[in-house]
């Protein structure tokens, strides 16, 4: 929610985007004239009192919660001079300075959807408005009462202009019956000829409302919200309204709110120091904001972006938030602006733009409700900048757009590349079965390609993270192969049978949160093991109940001798992914941990998944080895001596130990030269 000044009101995050959409009429009652000299409306009842020498209530009087029929009063005993006297109090004209609170009203109130105009409600009868912008023309830009516009939000018949929902002052001369003073007036305008209570109604319906200037118990707020509740905004829209805003005044730390929901109403509470300052303030700013919204919003950016979030105020960090991600048809603007300060903004903004992603989506998700519980179509959804740069894999409704901000994001994102507080984030995404997303990938491999200084542990990290293969990439399918299991030893031998079970086999890189960081221990930029733990896990964790299934064949040795070729190659790129990551190299490799005995042996339980290839392998080099020829024995082992991993010459010294074949010379000849 933005704060536009400090100490200010917060200003509801929705209701700054829906007046961005068009979608809100601000209403203007008397206290928005008074910072330029003119009275509230009880003061212009006691100045009528007192101009035309009438007898005032006591100051306690009951009277005085009911003005308009105090002015009914005074009208019945002073004829035409009640009416000349409120005229004679209007026609003032106000130095520039002080119509600063008018002429931004004007600004929030222009139109920003290709429409041309401004649309904006006065309950005042003043002209400061035409005095903050005198070529207005009657008809046109300004509409009088009992003469009103239809206010309808479409494009072909836009309402775009500035009512006088109670009448437009008139030289004192004219009589000014047009102005809604007395309670007959109201009677008239929301009652009989109802023309204010048409156009309220159908207001509300149409628009969301700001109200400022107005108290509680205005009569002119309350004949409002009584002419609205006449008619169900429901029937006409098909949908119930949501709350109109007030700005109210209240200097105790914890307003209560309920009296002002009961109405339908969603108080802005401020502190009405200094003649209400602070609330014009925030008007004026809101106003510069919206009207120049680059300069302004460059300024916030580049006067917060290198603080922390957590060392700012909750309503600055709020605003930058709203101005990289929260402002509607925003292009990008902010989220360009934050990635080109200098120097770089801190990688905790990232953690701030996602909560704002996830309170969207929670607000979002009411929404449905509620639309679901009045049996209308629901909201379209919003958008979203930080979840769609990690897209959940289990996702089967198509690969997610990124949003302008998300790609003016990733320039800065790169750019914290060496930043762990960056690597952490990542790790959490790939942990919850999320991928980077292809612009993201994309991004980062510019990155890397144009900045050789980052450090290995680093540029590793990020290669497994902007990899386009799957070999970096969670594919575990726990249950996806479990109808393999049915009648296995049947299908085994069928020509689609092998693709399936290279399938299950097929081995995948993962990662996850570095333990040594956790602990406290110095991550060193040049190791990846420092930055992230990573392992290798197989497809399917079902490949070796599948296996166990075809061992209880008779001829289950003389299966797996063919498919050697197979067991081999996976085998061989578990390795390769686990040297990727400085896990396996030509002098050691994780065999030695998770294969204690390369034969099948008690020890050897409990180990990772794909060392249980070593059973397979084995059996099909048994059943190799059991052939009268020595040739295929021999061309066995001097292709696993070609893979230059311990892992293999451990096979290797294995299965030449356990091999007649083999003379005691080519025994020796492979101890001593691998």
């Amino acid at each position: 929610m933005p704060r536009f000044v400090k100490n200010g009101p917060i200003v509801p995050d929705k209701l700054v985007q829906e007046l961005e959409e068009d979608r809100v009429v601000i209403f203007c009652g008397a206290g928005i004239s008074m910072g330029a000299g003119l009275p509230d409306f009880r003061g212009l009842v006691d100045h009528c009192y007192t101009e035309c020498g009438a007898i005032k209530p006591g100051p306690d009087g009951e009277e005085w919660s009911w003005l308009d029929r105090m002015l009914g009063s005074l009208e019945g005993s002073h004829p035409g001079r009640m009416r000349a006297t409120v005229a004679e109090l209007l026609d003032i004209t106000v130095k520039p300075k002080d119509l600063a609170l008018h002429q931004a009203l004007l600004k929030l109130g222009r139109l920003r959807g290709g429409n041309n105009g401004t649309r904006l409600v006065t309950t005042n009868f003043d002209l400061l408005f035409e005095q903050a912008r005198p070529d207005m023309k009657l008809g046109v830009e300004y509409h009088s009462a009992p003469i009103l516009p239809i206010p309808r939000n479409d494009r072909l018949a836009s309402w775009r202009s500035i009512v006088y929902l109670h009448g437009r002052v008139e030289p004192a001369t004219h009589g000014n019956q047009q102005l809604v003073l007395t309670s007959a007036d109201f009677g008239r305008a929301y009652l009989t000829d109802a023309w204010a209570a048409r156009f309220v109604a159908r207001l509300f319906a149409e628009f969301t409302v700001l109200f400022i200037g107005y108290s509680l118990n205005d009569p002119v707020l309350r004949y409002m919200t009584d002419a609205f509740a006449a008619e169900d905004a429901f029937a006409r829209t098909g949908r119930k309204r949501g709350p109109a805003y007030l700005f109210v005044p209240n200097d105790s730390k914890t307003p209560d709110p309920k009296p002002y929901q009961l109405r339908r109403l969603e108080p802005i509470f401020y502190r009405p120091i200094y003649h209400h300052r602070l609330l014009k303030q925030t008007l004026i700013q809101w106003a510069k904001t919206r009207e120049d919204y680059l300069s302004s919003i460059r300024t916030l950016i580049e006067g917060t972006a290198l603080r922390l979030p957590s060392a700012l105020e909750p309503s600055d960090a709020a605003n930058l938030v709203w101005a990289v991600c929260g402002r509607p048809d925003d292009k990008g603007h902010g989220a360009k602006m934050l990635a080109g300060v200098t120097p770089l903004p801190p990688m905790e903004w990232l953690r701030e733009f996602e909560q704002h992603d996830r309170q969207t989506k929670t607000a979002h998700e009411a929404d449905i409700k509620l639309a679901k519980d009045e049996e209308r179509e629901p909201p379209t959804s919003p958008a979203y900048h930080i979840e769609p740069l990690f897209p959940s894999r289990a996702n089967n409704s198509g690969l997610p757009w990124l949003s302008a901000p998300a790609i003016e994001l990733l320039p800065w994102l790169c750019a914290h590349l060496q930043n762990q507080k960056l690597v952490d984030w990542v790790v959490e995404k790939l942990e919850g079965r999320r991928r980077a997303h292809p612009l993201l990938r994309s991004a980062i491999r510019r990155h890397l390609d144009a900045t050789p200084a980052i450090a290995d542990g680093y540029r590793t990290f990020w290669q497994l993270v902007s990899s386009e293969g799957d070999w970096a990439t969670d594919q575990s399918t726990p249950h996806a192969m479990h109808g393999l299991m049915v009648g296995t030893p049947a299908k085994r031998d069928e020509p689609w049978f092998k693709q399936e079970l290279a399938a299950m086999l097929k081995p995948f890189l993962t990662v996850s949160q570095s333990y040594a960081a956790a602990s406290g221990s110095a991550v060193d930029p040049a190791r990846i093991n420092t930055i992230a733990d990573s392992k290798v896990d197989l497809v399917s964790d079902r490949a070796f109940d599948v296996a166990d299934r075809i061992n209880t064949m008779p001829d289950a040795n003389s299966y797996w001798a063919r498919h050697l070729d197979l067991l081999t190659h996976v085998l061989k790129q578990v390795l390769d992914l686990y040297g990727i990551v400085g896990q396996a190299s030509s002098s050691r490799d994780p065999t030695a941990l998770q294969r204690p005995s390369i034969e099948p042996h008690p020890q050897n339980a409990h180990h990772a998944h794909w060392a249980r290839l070593y059973d397979l392998i084995w059996r099909g080099w048994q059943h190799v080895d059991g052939q009268l020829d020595p040739a295929e024995s021999h061309a066995w082992i001097a292709l696993w001596r070609q893979i230059r991993y311990p892992g293999f010459r451990r096979l290797v010294l294995a299965a030449m130990a356990s091999s007649p074949h083999f003379t005691a010379q080519q025994k020796l000849e492979v101890l001593l030269n691998g």
